[in-house]
């Protein structure tokens, strides 16, 4: 909608946008009276130029406001007009409206496209309006339990500190007395000798299958990886192969290595980072020059394999019937078609899926839940997977199950936690990693269903340090691992609980980007933690040197300070 109106003024041309500059120079005027013939002075009326103005009307408001300037009629002399407001007046309350309307037409355009761009914060959403619980199973996570009662400890315990903080029971002062470092090992100089000059390794054969694997991971791990040592690994005697990176290997090179291997005798074949060598063409090949296939093969890895196919997949169904296990993590071109084939041919016990961005887990599910000996489920990243699906399949086999990773589910919330420690009373290894709809009822439901765990990754979840702590203090003694990366809540509390209950077998731990962690508080997770062998310390930037040169603990390698690169932690 648009309003004229007539002003004897011109518009600056600042204040006008391109599609209303020629609206607001069309003009008229009135020629000057010529002079009279003696060479009298000219008349008094002189010549006027009236400016048309397009003004588009704001949506925000309607019609014009308040500092619209009055027009006055055209058709009145000038004494009947009165004197005239000033010239500069008149342009300001012009320039003043129209930057009003130009700042009220921009937000509303940037209002309404708002929903396109914006990126919702989890956190910022309700988990409880989401997933909503009846009030008799809330009642009874709250009230019953090892979990409530160790937050009354836990709570207790604040209070107690809060009144007398000297009786606070992280006590850890610095021993300013030089630790002992222990000597590596002759195997360990060995190593790394070998992983330094891998090019002039020529072959090896009659090493310990075992010693093999360090080795050729080493050697994976510093690129100097090449096809003859390829070929040793795929001799004729030998059962296992074991490449963490074969992004080096041509598929011509991977042809010829498979073409002189026996591959019958395989029981162990992974070949991560594959995607440039391994193809549908590679794998027929193989199969082709082979009269058994891939008879004895048990455990197979070829994540990253992103020229893969359904095609694939059911042919290594077909030639490998004592299949039973399969990674094929970020293999892009895998479908549900090609894990249905696989789950109708081959009883599984541990499946790898991880951000296969194709595949429909509800498809999938009703073949995943025959899988009768399946106890290892990865689903990793892959957008389908939903509360549905976690309850369905833990329903079905659940009471089976020994490792889950749902890692980057942004769809799963505590109803998917609760139904995991209903039924998976023998689970040993969870991974939530990045699923911020969770609060701390799912720790709750972990605490009093799954009391057995040796491995725990949070990373990046918003449960508070008083629930952390509550569910080391029930389920602590038993972790290896546990990860706590980017936890922001993690704090005084959850030090003492990894202190005091994860002493005994604690092995690794990562409290990287734990911002309110002080040296005091590592210092006593340290020394107290006989059995650490790894602490990740990236991020925190308020650790001091004071704590990282006089702990007590001679064992632990303290990783992300320094920006340390992991070379050490090839050869654990």
């Amino acid at each position: 909608m648009v309003r004229l109106w007539f002003g004897r003024y011109p518009p600056r041309r600042s204040s006008l946008r391109p599609n209303h500059a020629e609206a607001a120079n069309a003009s008229y005027s009135t020629a000057q009276e010529p002079g009279a013939a003696d060479g009298s002075p000219s008349s008094s009326c002189s010549t006027t130029t009236y400016f048309l103005r397009a003004v588009p009307l704001s949506p925000a408001y309607g019609e014009r406001p308040s500092t619209w300037p009055v027009q006055e009629p055209l058709d009145m002399d000038e004494d009947e007009r009165g004197e005239s407001p000033p010239v500069d007046k008149i342009m300001w309350m012009d320039d003043e409206w129209w930057r009003a309307y130009k700042r009220n037409a921009r937000r509303a355009a940037a209002i309404e496209a708002a929903p396109t761009y914006a990126r919702y914060r989890s956190e910022d959403k309700n988990d409880e309006l989401e997933d909503p619980m009846s009030k008799a199973e809330l009642e009874h996570v709250e009230s019953a339990g090892p979990f409530s009662a160790a937050m009354e400890i836990i709570q207790r315990r604040v209070d107690t500190m809060r009144s007398s903080p000297e009786r606070d029971i992280v006590q850890w002062k610095p021993s300013y007395q030089q630790r002992l470092r222990t000597a590596p090992s002759l195997l360990i100089l060995c190593l790394m000798t070998l992983r330094k000059h891998g090019e002039e390794i020529e072959s090896l054969e009659g090493i310990p299958d075992d010693l093999k694997h360090k080795i050729v991971k080493l050697l994976c791990s510093s690129r100097k990886m090449n096809a003859r040592i390829l070929e040793t690994c795929l001799n004729g005697s030998t059962t296992e192969v074991k490449l963490s990176d074969c992004s080096w290997a041509s598929e011509e090179v991977l042809q010829n290595a498979l073409a002189n291997c026996s591959i019958d005798r395989l029981e162990v074949l992974q070949l991560d980072l594959c995607g440039r060598c391994m193809s549908t063409y590679v794998l027929q090949t193989a199969l082709a020059k082979s009269q058994t296939g891939f008879t004895s093969l048990m455990r197979l890895s070829l994540k990253g394999a992103y020229r893969l196919t359904d095609n694939a997949l059911s042919l290594l169904a077909s030639s490998a019937p004592s299949l039973r296990s399969i990674d094929l993590g970020k293999c892009s071109l895998i479908t549900s078609c090609g894990i249905i084939s696989l789950a109708e041919k081959l009883n599984l016990e541990e499946l790898y899926i991880d951000y296969c961005m194709r595949i429909d887990v509800m498809q999938i599910l009703p073949m995943l839940e025959k899988l009768t000996h399946l106890e290892v489920l990865s689903v990793s990243g892959v957008p389908t997977v939903s509360n549905d699906f976690v309850l369905r399949m833990m329903l079905a086999r659940g009471y089976k199950m020994r490792v889950l990773v749902f890692a980057c589910c942004q769809k799963l919330t505590t109803r998917s936690i609760s139904a995991i420690a209903s039924n998976c009373s023998q689970l040993r290894i969870l991974n939530i990693q990045d699923l911020r709809c969770l609060n701390d009822s799912a720790l709750k439901y972990l605490a009093s269903g799954c009391r057995s765990m040796t491995s725990l990754k949070l990373r990046q979840s918003r449960f508070s340090d008083e629930s952390i702590a509550a569910f080391l203090e029930v389920s602590g003694d038993s972790l290896i691992e546990l990860s706590l990366n980017n936890v922001a809540k993690v704090a005084h509390q959850t030090a003492i609980a990894i202190s005091l209950k994860c002493r005994l077998n604690l092995q690794y731990l990562d409290l990287s980007f734990c911002r309110q962690l002080t040296d005091e508080e590592l210092g006593f997770i340290v020394d107290t933690c006989s059995r650490l062998r790894v602490l990740k310390l990236f991020g925190c930037s308020q650790v001091t040197k004071e704590f990282n040169q006089w702990h007590r603990n001679p064992e632990v390698e303290i990783i992300g300070l320094e920006q340390v690169i992991l070379d050490e932690l090839v050869i654990l």
